[in-house]
């Protein structure tokens, strides 16, 4: 018998903690997460939830807690790098745009300190 996505992402990402617990909106980030990180299509809210009481998952507290699990692996990184961050918007809507800087700046060392180099230079690859 073949495993499911949401079975692959439960075991590559979930862990048990007895003292851990996630909400379910942490775990469908998680999710969100590593559907980017393997290319996988992310099913909806609704499909995850099912999903998650398919695997036998036990949500409790109204449907918004899943008790004794932690985050683990890559997309947990992923995940608490970029949850404080806003989302990538994959079509821009007409109006004001995103203007990246266009070079490095100078940054003047503090007395008694040597320059550290330049602020904002990405290294050569």
């Amino acid at each position: 018998m073949t495993k499911t996505p949401l079975e692959d992402f439960l075991t590559e990402c979930v862990a048990p903690d007895p003292d851990g617990g996630l909400s379910v909106e942490e775990l469908y980030g998680l999710y969100l997460s590593w559907c980017g990180l393997g290319g996988f299509a992310p099913v909806s809210g609704r499909a995850f939830r099912a999903g998650l009481r398919a695997a036998d998952v036990h949500i409790e507290y109204r449907g918004r807690r899943c008790p004794g699990l932690r985050m683990t692996g890559p997309a947990a990184c992923d995940y608490l790098v970029h949850r404080e961050l806003p989302l990538a918007v994959l079509e821009a809507p007409a109006g004001p745009q995103l203007i990246s800087h266009q070079g490095p700046e100078k940054v003047t060392p503090l007395p008694g300190r040597p320059a550290a180099g330049v602020r904002g230079a990405v290294p050569a690859a």
